[in-house]
């Protein structure tokens, strides 16, 4: 049996398409060490950071949403860290006719690259932004390294509101060039769902799904424009987003508060589970707290999202009933 390119499935069909084959033989495509290799916690605290901040191969992105918020960034930030804008910096992008996904290896490898990341580093992600909710798109780009095979990668819970609360924490100003690096991905596609995967679980039921968009998304009360169809997929059930963040939204709850929003929305912590949105963002944050904070067994983010399904009139959307 010829093994299956990585290369060809991400250059012709993107990431949305059907991969079953590339699922199954992903271990072999792993080294040894990398596939022993135990990944980085995935919450750390300002404590910790402030800790840690001189570790040599650290590297520290504040995650905006747009260069134009650089400002801000220049301000005050964490000293070292580096500034990155999650929609003006390409970590997802136009393709195959939907508005955002996750780019072809070259690019992506760019991106990476480009704020510093080496495949040695050991990377902290800070959410930060003029406005409340940068957490999701953290979560998005912890989701993009870990696909991509950095594991030594961590966010900092609460944000660089947190650091900046803090009057022993230092703040520098101004702008930080990232060091040159060089990435090179290793893709890992069993963190990844596609529209195929989600359609032939409307059958077998083996995986739950979960959608993380606010309730008038989920129960068709509001149509997102990216989105052909009000409604869900059958058989999801929702946790919004907002629910599993701290009351500034710039930190997650801990796996007490998760597992009771959890429970509320009816979802099985040991249960397989696809997140669902509209792009794949606000579905990282969900993604992000079942599977690292909840311990959810094998849970895939569906990058393609209700923005993918409702492009095929075949599909069946319903209704939702929100628990929120």
């Amino acid at each position: 049996m010829q093994p299956v390119s990585t290369n060809l499935f991400r250059t012709k069909l993107g990431r949305n398409v059907a991969i079953a084959a590339l699922l199954a033989l992903a271990p072999l495509g792993m080294s040894a060490a990398r596939a022993a290799a135990a990944p980085a916690p995935a919450l750390v605290t300002p404590a910790w950071l402030a800790a840690n901040l001189h570790t040599p191969n650290l590297v520290v992105v504040e995650v905006y949403d747009f260069d134009k918020q650089k400002p801000a960034y220049e301000k005050a930030h964490i000293p070292g860290a580096v500034f990155t804008g999650f929609l003006s910096d390409h970590w997802r992008i136009p393709m195959n006719g939907l508005p955002f996904v996750l780019p072809p290896e070259a690019t992506i490898a760019k991106v990476i690259s480009g704020v510093g990341i080496s495949n040695n580093s050991r990377v902290i992600l800070v959410p930060a932004g003029a406005e409340k909710g940068d957490f999701p798109a953290t979560t998005r780009i912890y989701w993009t390294l870990r696909i991509e095979g950095m594991n030594n990668v961590s966010i900092m819970n609460g944000g660089d509101h947190a650091w900046l609360a803090n009057p022993k924490d230092p703040v520098a100003t101004g702008d930080v060039k990232p060091a040159v690096a060089h990435f090179t991905p290793h893709f890992n596609p069993s963190l990844l769902a596609t529209r195929s995967m989600v359609q032939a679980d409307l059958k077998t039921h083996h995986f739950q799904l979960v959608d993380a968009r606010p309730a008038k998304q989920y129960d068709g009360t509001v149509k997102p424009g990216v989105d052909k169809k009000a409604g869900t997929i059958p058989g999801a059930m929702n946790m919004p987003f907002s629910v599993i963040l701290t009351a500034d939204h710039e930190g997650i709850m801990d796996q007490a508060g998760v597992d009771a929003m959890m429970k509320k929305a009816g979802i099985s912590a040991t249960k397989p589970t696809y997140t669902f949105c509209n792009t794949g963002h606000l579905a990282s944050l969900d993604w992000f707290a079942l599977r690292e904070i909840a311990h959810v067994p094998d849970v895939k983010l569906y990058s393609g999202s209700m923005s993918e399904w409702t492009r095929d009139a075949a599909l069946p959307v319903v209704k939702g009933k929100s628990a929120f």
